[in-house]
């Protein structure tokens, strides 16, 4: 199977972009936060959060996320390192606006993180599936290298990225078979 034919599978199942359950969201922290901002012209407005809850492990401490603050819904974006034990998400005017918040008001937040499932998924069990016999392969292996490579899949940084991780997994259960 190749990249181009996951594709296929993929986008035109009835996925929804932000649906938590589909890709494993782990809720990190929720809760009411005010709004600060940057002193100096131009200076931001974000919500200082604690690295302590978040977990953060990424480059220099960033971290991607995606969630909501009061009802607007946001994807994947950058929690940037305060130098303090802090990371800060800045809080766009588009959001402030629809959000009708500013600085020094508290809004309700919500973050999540891609998280890894501990088991096979139906998405990747119909990739699986579409390729005889690698179901089965893949089962045979040892539930330490079915997590290795559910990690690997889905700690992706992009679907492209995640598509061909799924190919390197068949190609691999074909050098088994």
């Amino acid at each position: 199977m190749s990249v181009g034919d996951y594709h296929k599978i993929y986008y035109s199942s009835n996925f929804k972009p932000f649906d938590r359950t589909a890709f494993f969201m782990q809720l990190l922290i929720e809760g009411q936060f005010y709004l600060e901002r940057f002193t100096g012209k131009g200076g931001w407005t974000f919500i200082r959060l604690p690295i302590a809850q978040l977990g953060a492990r990424n480059h220099f401490g960033m971290l991607r996320v995606s969630g909501s603050i009061d009802s607007y819904e946001f994807e994947d974006k950058t929690l940037m390192p305060m130098g303090d034990g802090f990371l800060f998400l800045p809080i766009s005017r588009e959001i402030r606006t629809k959000i009708k918040k500013e600085e020094g008001e508290k809004a309700l937040l919500r973050l999540y993180r891609k998280g890894i499932p501990d088991q096979l998924t139906d998405e990747l069990k119909d990739c699986l599936l579409d390729d005889p016999g690698k179901l089965n392969l893949f089962l045979s292996l040892q539930i330490s290298q079915q997590q290795e490579w559910l990690e690997k899949i889905y700690l992706s940084a992009s679907e492209e990225q995640k598509a061909e991780r799924i190919v390197q997994l068949l190609q691999f259960l074909e050098r088994l078979g």
